[in-house]
């Protein structure tokens, strides 16, 4: 198990503009465009009072190096249950990649405060656990490095799509 934790603060009216823009479908396939997701599809998606759940199989671009593809089952989908509480300003995440028949698994949890007027910041903290003898520390820091890059291209497209919406 190897934890994460990524910061980020957005120029935002507020945290509710964050998730307006969060759970928009234009923004979302820009974000997917940005990161090379082939393919979302929505399994389930349910919007309570409380609380949003979203289930979606996600296929990146990207598969496996061809040297690695020998030993490792799987490839790069994977399945992504969040849960917004909305009064909580938090998303819980359980992302499950298909790699390695499903001993890998990402939890996480995103969180928005207002620091300051205009300002909001994102928290992203979790951990990623692969159950692999010899690479299993490997392949975490790999899928961290990812999520890194991720998360930082994503939060570049929030940005700009708060902007262009005028939600500053």
């Amino acid at each position: 198990m190897t934890p994460f934790h990524f910061e980020y603060r957005f120029r935002a009216r507020d945290p509710e503009a964050v998730f307006t823009v969060y759970f928009d479908p234009e923004h979302q396939a820009e974000q997917d465009r940005r990161v090379e997701v082939a393919q979302r599809e929505i399994l389930e998606e349910v919007d309570g009072d409380d609380t949003r759940r979203r289930t979606a199989r996600v296929f990146p671009r990207r598969q496996l190096p061809v040297v690695i593809r020998p030993l490792i089952k799987g490839d790069l989908s994977y399945d992504e249950t969040i849960v917004w509480h909305k009064r909580d300003h938090r998303i819980e995440f359980d992302i499950r990649p298909r790699l390695l028949d499903g001993r890998a698994q990402i939890v996480a949890t995103y969180r928005l405060a207002q620091v300051a007027p205009g300002q909001v910041q994102r928290l992203y903290d979790g951990q990623v656990t692969v159950q692999a003898r010899l690479i299993g520390g490997r392949v975490e820091k790999a899928i961290i490095d990812d999520l890194s890059r991720s998360l930082t291209v994503t939060a570049g497209c929030t940005q700009e799509y708060l902007d262009r919406r005028g939600l500053t």
